[in-house]
């Protein structure tokens, strides 16, 4: 799909197959492996844990749009062109948030503020996009990104743009028993504990450029920003900090010059077949 994190997820799951492979080559290392982490509970050596900084980024254009394009701003302010771009190729779950309480916007705000974006207004819309997540044997882990969406208009001849901002992110797994429990154990999801800052930080902006010959291009800028919490357990199978975060950053960065394209791609479509549609009604 469009977002960025999903993007992510979605990547996950062919470049880590083999390292799990490897890592946990048989059912009996496993145990012991888990067993050794159940004994060392991450959520009692949380002071020895390692934050890995990871941060990717992609400018990605469409090709041409031909004129006219007088009427793109209603394009733009249609409710389903956003979702269209956050729905994507692999045709992401999109649940739009009706009932957006004051947390919401307030998690909304700061994250606007963090990555840069414009202010939030009162015609921002939100909503919940499920990915299908990261893949291992016996284990599928899921995303929802819930992100708010903002029109703005730029200095481009007051051509529109998006903004799409993640607020927060949710991760939770499906699949053999001893392998939740394991994920559970190790995200520190089976304890109560209160919700820490948000580490994952991710701004696009869509916009128009115009051309001299009075076409117009897509321009997606996309930004990913992630902090992962590395319990001391797990650190031993990552000999390495600084080169963990260059390969994230890489991958990030590859994840989105893959995917932005065909969301764009598709994106310009729809929008040439709206204005064909209106031209024809008119």
């Amino acid at each position: 799909g469009f977002s960025p994190l999903a993007a992510l997820h979605r990547r996950g799951g062919s470049s880590t197959r083999t390292e799990s492979t490897s890592c946990y080559s048989s059912r009996k290392r496993f145990l012991l492996f888990a067993k050794a982490t159940d004994e060392e509970d991450p959520s009692k050596t949380k002071d020895a844990a390692t934050t890995l900084n990871l941060y990717g980024e992609a400018t990605i254009r469409s090709e041409s749009v031909p004129p006219p394009h007088d009427k793109i701003h209603e394009f733009f302010a249609l409710p389903e062109s956003a979702s269209l771009l956050l729905r994507g190729s692999n045709n992401n779950e999109i649940v739009e948030i009706t009932n957006v309480d004051d947390d919401l916007r307030e998690a909304y705000q700061q994250q606007c503020r963090k990555v840069d974006a414009s202010d939030p207004t009162p015609d921002d819309l939100f909503y919940d996009v499920t990915t299908s997540g990261v893949r291992f044997p016996g284990l599928q882990i899921m995303s929802i990104a819930t992100i708010g969406t903002k029109v703005i208009k730029e200095g481009h001849a007051g051509f529109p743009a998006y903004e799409f901002v993640l607020i927060r992110d949710a991760t939770y797994a499906t699949g053999s028993r001893v392998f939740v429990w394991f994920f559970n154990k190790v995200t520190g999801k089976d304890k109560d504990n209160k919700r820490e800052d948000q580490a994952t930080q991710s701004l696009n902006r869509i916009r128009v450029l115009p051309i001299e010959d009075g076409s117009i291009e897509f321009e997606c800028k996309a930004n990913l920003s992630i902090n992962i919490k590395i319990p001391a357990v797990l650190m031993k199978i990552i000999p390495n900090k600084e080169k963990a975060e260059k390969t994230g950053g890489d991958s990030l960065c590859a994840t989105l010059k893959g995917d932005i394209p065909c969301a764009l791609s598709g994106f310009r479509q729809e929008y040439m077949n709206w204005r064909n549609i209106v031209k024809s009604s008119t």
